[in-house]
């Protein structure tokens, strides 16, 4: 039985769309063998697509968290409490 393979990398998958699309283009290949490259590259771009809407969301997560953390900061002008001795741990 083959050990699975890792997905590969965003990167890997551009790469490898490319190259796919370099070999349909190029002729050389016949139709049956065509159609399997192209699958594969249909593949590899859902990989991508799925890989960007995840970046995107965790990009949107972090700028909300770094907006809710900046709305939490103290204003300029307001002195920010500092913790007593008896709070710090140390």
């Amino acid at each position: 039985m083959p050990e699975p393979v890792d997905p590969p990398t965003f990167d890997e998958a551009i790469e490898e769309i490319e190259a796919i699309v370099a070999r349909i283009e190029s002729g050389e290949i016949g139709l049956e063998r065509s159609i399997a490259e192209y699958e594969r590259g249909a593949a590899l771009i859902r990989a991508c697509r799925e890989t960007l809407q995840k970046a995107e969301q965790r990009v949107r997560d972090l700028t909300a968290q770094m907006h809710a953390e900046t709305a939490a900061a103290p204003r300029s002008g307001q002195a920010a409490s500092l913790p007593n001795e008896e709070d710090t741990p140390f």
